[in-house]
């Protein structure tokens, strides 16, 4: 099981397991107003215009508009912003194991200009606040590890820098958090320091730091949930946040767009006695005791997909390229709707045991939560038995939005020591080691992070 990847445009490459697994005011250094306001621009896929976006704009206020800092005392400046910010899915606050209040999301940046730029950092700021600590700010290393150039051109060596050719499009994820519901803002701004090597023409200047990318955060709760596994020490192996795992990267091309179903994936194993994920040879499914446990409805719902055609994949590797299409990603899987909040979710439980989806639920049926809807299995596009479960928008389980949820009730038993641990458990065979002086006990209404170890009751139905 591969951890963490740099974020990737493929369907395949984020995930060992699955699937992969409003306007704001900007102002540019030296900049020359202008008399009317720029159009906002929306990711590409290289270079293509895709969806617009509905939760940002990167334009500036126009005429009409209030000041940036909501007084309502004036228009704001039009102001050339070379690096244009977009946000597809309006953040949602989820509050994670540790207790802090996360705002997942994906912050899109254009080159508009011919000359290629280079994005030093990124700041993420309650909207209208220029003071205090940002919410999260990356550059450097870090912000290697949390971007992707859409487009770039294969490389021998590593980049040192996210640059942006122009015209392209770079992408951003995005984690701030806070300490309580009440701290979380209403809308963010997004601070680009950026650079070109020499100023691309007499209204642009060669460093540019703008303010970008208003967007809204959404006031709907997260999804409260029952687990849909029970028993002792079961590994979030594959989730958010604070890193651009395998499922949190997976940013996924499909009918015109970007989607990010899999943001709050969660792929699930479960550790033995000995914290070992398989005792013996690990290309035999007999070696990982959890195989075959039941998966259990999260939620009161109806089953709107079954898909149980699907031998499971010899574990221990990777299914041979091109052998999969797009819908056999998941394996045998089971969509469950449900409504809370006023909305519609969905459910996707995937890599299902051959048979055992079919075996427990019909599409139509009205199910409880608790309900068996299948069992786990290796099915699909995955290299060892697990469970992959995330909660979306739609019953497409790639074409959706990932939305988050919390467990209305787990104990925590620690976290894996390191990323590279949980690879040693999960190739070698080898214990995995929890951090000291983690967190640990009973929790409620959160939502499991990545590494966490956790012990898990579902419903009774």
């Amino acid at each position: 099981m591969r951890t963490t990847a740099r974020p990737a445009l493929s369907l395949l490459a984020a995930s060992a397991l699955l699937v992969a697994c409003t306007s704001g005011a900007s102002t540019t250094a030296g900049s020359t107003a202008l008399p009317s306001a720029l159009a906002s621009s929306t990711p590409a896929a290289g270079g293509s215009a895709s969806a617009p976006s509905s939760a940002s704009s990167s334009a500036p206020p126009s005429a009409s508009s209030s000041a940036p800092d909501g007084t309502g005392s004036g228009p704001a400046a039009e102001v050339l912003t070379p690096v244009l910010g977009a946000v597809d899915d309006s953040p949602a606050p989820v509050t994670g194991t540790d207790g802090r209040v996360y705002l997942a999301y994906e912050l899109y940046l254009t080159n508009a200009t011919s000359t290629p730029v280079t994005i030093d950092s990124v700041a993420v700021r309650p909207a209208g606040s220029a003071d205090g600590a940002p919410l999260q700010e990356f550059s450097g290393s870090d912000l290697l590890a949390r971007s992707r150039v859409i487009g770039a051109t294969p490389s021998a060596a590593a980049p040192t820098a996210m640059t942006l050719q122009g015209g392209q499009v770079g992408v951003v994820w995005l984690d701030p958090s806070v300490a309580t519901p009440g701290d979380v803002p209403a809308a963010l701004d997004h601070v680009v320091a950026a650079g070109f090597a020499q100023a691309p023409n007499p209204l642009v200047p060669a460093a540019v730091t703008e303010t970008i990318a208003r967007t809204a955060v959404s006031r709907v709760p997260a999804a409260v949930i029952a687990s849909p596994l029970s028993g002792d020490r079961w590994l979030n192996g594959n989730g958010c946040c604070n890193a651009v795992t395998a499922h949190r990267g997976a940013l996924n091309p499909i009918n015109g767009r970007y989607h990010l179903a899999e943001r709050f994936a969660i792929d699930w194993v479960q550790l033995n006695a000995d914290d070992q994920i398989y005792r013996g040879d690990k290309t035999d499914l007999a070696s990982y005791a959890y195989y075959g446990a039941p998966i259990h409805a999260v939620a009161d719902g109806e089953v709107v997909a079954v898909s149980d055609s699907l031998p499971d994949q010899p574990p221990g590797a990777d299914p041979p390229a091109g052998s999969l299409q797009v819908d056999q990603f998941g394996g045998n899987y089971v969509v469950e709707r449900f409504t809370q909040n006023g909305q519609d979710y969905y459910a996707f439980y995937a890599h299902l045991k051959p048979g055992s989806g079919s075996a427990a639920v019909t599409v139509g049926q009205q199910i409880s939560a608790g309900d068996q809807v299948g069992a786990l299995g290796n099915s699909g596009n995955s290299d060892a038995p697990h469970l992959h479960f995330h909660v979306m928008d739609g019953p497409n389980p790639l074409a959706s939005n990932g939305l988050p949820y919390v467990f209305d009730a787990l104990t925590m038993v620690g976290r894996a020591a390191s990323p590279a641990a949980i690879d040693a458990a999960a190739g070698s065979g080898a214990a995995l080691p929890l951090a000291t002086g983690g967190p640990t006990g009973p929790r409620t209404d959160q939502m499991p992070l990545w590494m966490d170890v956790v012990d898990l009751q579902a419903a009774q139905p």
